[in-house]
């Protein structure tokens, strides 16, 4: 038995001058769940594709549970796959969607019942055997789509961003049932989303990409708090950029001048005095504080401004404070500040450490 259900090696395709998948490698075990996730034109949906047996790379391999499945078409490949627009026969019913992947097979008309049985019964289908999908709601018809690419039991299910056309309460209903349904199954999931909050809610192991590449690969929580790249760094979470150059180094911290203000950062790797550096600290890991609040040693960087606006959002908010350089930081925090009011004078506060340093590019 292979130690992973799948495996990319160096898979590359090119469209014209656009490389899509550049010298990509991945791996997948059992059981996991993986989100590949990047913006619009990363390459994302072109290694699904791949995956599938939809496109040929042009170099590399794909191997499901150790065999070599790179020119292999998709029906020999024992995938799955649930698209976004979930592409349900209209003239079919629920019944007939969903195990018309077993009637290409050819599987035993028992078979097919006992699948059939199944598969409505994990996805809380039963009793809408005999409705047309314009008789659903989005998420009925949703869990349509997932029970058609489940039935025949794939060694791999690939999803391509199936909630995205759903309303944002249905899609967090969505969220929790196909994490649901994968742990149940222990089926490995590849998904991919252009959303961060669905690959943080359901994934256990994170590809971002970027420009056909992987920037970082890693579980979900690593990629959220430790981004080794600027790239990750701005696009997982919400974060503060500041750049700047270098005025010192003192073992793990440096002095950043940005902008006129000079802050503490981590020590940045590849990088020294005088050098212009990136630094990313998430919105939520800022704080505001009163211009008379005593300092706080850990929270060595403390910048003056004023409060310009609040953005309510229900449990949190977003406080936008204008720094007397001119540039504005947005702190993510409970409402809990009734003495802090737009236009009061306010300290933005933060410990280095909280923040990630990268030289900067060029």
């Amino acid at each position: 038995m292979a130690d992973f259900v799948l495996e990319l090696d160096r898979v590359t395709k090119r469209f014209g001058d656009v490389t899509a998948a550049d010298d990509l490698s991945l791996q997948v075990a059992q059981g996991e769940f993986c989100a590949l996730l990047g913006p619009s034109g990363s390459g994302k949906t072109t290694l699904l594709r791949i995956i599938a047996g939809l496109e040929l790379p042009d170099s590399g391999r794909v191997l499901i549970n150790g065999q070599d499945v790179t020119r292999l078409p998709p029906y020999a490949r024992k995938v799955g796959m649930v698209f976004q627009n979930f592409l349900l026969f209209p003239h079919k019913t629920v019944a007939e969607n969903v195990v018309f992947p077993l009637r290409m097979q050819g599987a035993p008309r028992e078979r097919q019942k006992e699948r059939l049985a199944w598969a409505l019964k994990l996805l809380r289908l039963e009793g809408l055997e005999d409705r047309y999908p314009n008789q659903l709601s989005g998420g009925q018809q949703q869990r349509v789509a997932l029970a058609r690419g489940l039935i025949a039991r794939p060694a791999l299910l690939l999803l391509d961003e199936p909630l995205a056309n759903l309303d944002r309460e249905l899609r967090k209903e969505m969220e929790v049932e196909v994490r649901r349904y994968q742990v149940e199954l222990t089926t490995p999931f590849i998904y991919v989303t252009h959303n961060q909050e669905e690959a943080l809610t359901m994934s256990d192991r994170i590809a971002v990409m970027a420009k056909g590449r992987f920037e970082q690969v890693a579980p979900k929580l690593e990629v959220y708090t430790h981004p080794t790249s600027p790239f990750v760094a701005g696009f997982v979470g919400h974060s503060n950029k500041m750049s700047g150059r270098l005025t010192a180094l003192d073992g793990s911290r440096a002095r950043l001048d940005w902008q006129g203000v000079e802050i503490a950062v981590p020590s940045p790797a590849r990088a020294g005095v005088g050098d212009r550096v990136d630094y990313f600290v998430k919105c939520e890991h800022m704080v505001l504080r009163s211009p008379n609040d005593p300092p706080e040693p850990e929270l060595a960087n403390r910048v003056p401004g004023v409060l310009r606006d609040v953005i309510f959002k229900g449990p949190n908010a977003d406080y936008l404070a204008r720094l007397d350089n001119g540039v504005e930081l947005t702190v993510t925090d409970a409402v809990t500040m009734p003495s802090i009011r737009r236009d009061d004078p306010v300290h933005v506060a933060w410990a280095p450490e909280a923040g990630q340093c990268f030289a900067a590019a060029g």
